[in-house]
């Protein structure tokens, strides 16, 4: 059974959110648009939010993109990233298993190998946590709840992040056409504009969200 990281490696790890198109009919999971990344402060509830586009044609999105730091490709990105979780000997903290699912999938096989030590799936321990608290109810379980409604239940006083009703694979699919018919951001509808910081303002959320969840987590766990 996993057991949960220490409160200090919670806040010392690098948070994964990624966002694409979702699974097709015939079982394939694209490779992702985009990635969130979160590093908590030293102290407190707050952190720096980065994302990364991974499609060069994103470039205009890139650049109208205040959160975004680069336009890379995945490998290049990914062992960017294995470097600095191996300088700063920290782990790499998601949701569910869909983040190391890409990674296996994606990624260049040595890299990924190297990547493996560093993950940390945090949704086996939440469920396991929410199922012993009864946080969903004596007569629900954990699996069938989403991010959002673990961190309903552990942050209730904290306001929720905003929904996003357009969805993030759409969103992607609608970013792909304005960035093909224009090569700069200021050629961009408001509209197209709103596509793009609404996915990011989403990923920012989940990144977020699962951060403070993970801090929830590693301070309960303390005190067992």
């Amino acid at each position: 059974m996993k057991t949960m990281l220490s409160i200090t490696e919670v806040r010392n790890a690098i948070y994964l959110d990624f966002e694409g198109e979702g699974k097709k009919a015939d079982g394939l999971v694209p490779k992702p648009h985009m990635a969130g990344l979160f590093r908590p402060n030293p102290a407190g509830k707050g952190g720096q939010y980065a994302c990364v586009f991974f499609k060069k044609e994103w470039k205009p999105a890139f650049n109208g993109c205040s959160a975004a730091v680069a336009c890379s490709s995945f490998d290049n990105f990914f062992a960017e990233i294995l470097q600095e979780l191996e300088t700063r000997d920290c782990k790499l903290l998601y949701w569910t298993m869909h983040e190391a699912v890409i990674l296996e999938k994606y990624l260049d096989h040595k890299l990924y190998s190297k990547l493996i030590p560093r993950l940390y799936n945090l949704h086996p321990i939440a469920k396991k946590y929410a199922n012993k608290k009864r946080l969903f109810g004596n007569q629900d379980t954990a699996s069938k709840h989403p991010l959002e409604d673990f961190f309903s239940v552990m942050h209730a006083k904290r306001n929720p992040y905003p929904p996003f009703p357009l969805g993030a694979a759409e969103a992607c699919r609608r970013i792909d056409t304005a960035c093909s018919k224009h090569r700069k951001w200021s050629h961009f509808s408001d509209k197209q504009k709103d596509y793009v910081n609404d996915l990011v303002a989403y990923n920012t959320g989940d990144c977020r969200s699962t951060w403070l969840i993970a801090k929830r987590l590693g301070n309960a766990y303390a005190k067992f």
